[in-house]
């Protein structure tokens, strides 16, 4: 079963910005789980701020954890 299952609507960052221009944002929106690439599973991602849209591995997600107000 894969790993880094992540549903729409959660924030999530990248772990590995490799070869990314320092321009591209660090927090993202999961849009769209995205039928899995060689067994790994893929998502569409958007940063609501810049509009910036992409297609990550959902190894290269991390979450980002929110802290619920009492």
């Amino acid at each position: 079963m894969a790993k880094n299952i992540f549903t729409k609507g959660q924030q999530v960052s990248l772990q590995s910005r490799v070869g990314l221009s320092p321009r591209t944002p660090t927090e993202f929106t999961v849009l769209l789980r995205l039928p899995d690439n060689g067994g790994k599973p893929q998502y569409r991602i958007r940063n609501e701020e810049q509009g910036h849209e992409r297609v990550e591995q959902g190894s290269n997600l991390e979450l980002i954890e929110t802290v619920k107000s009492a």
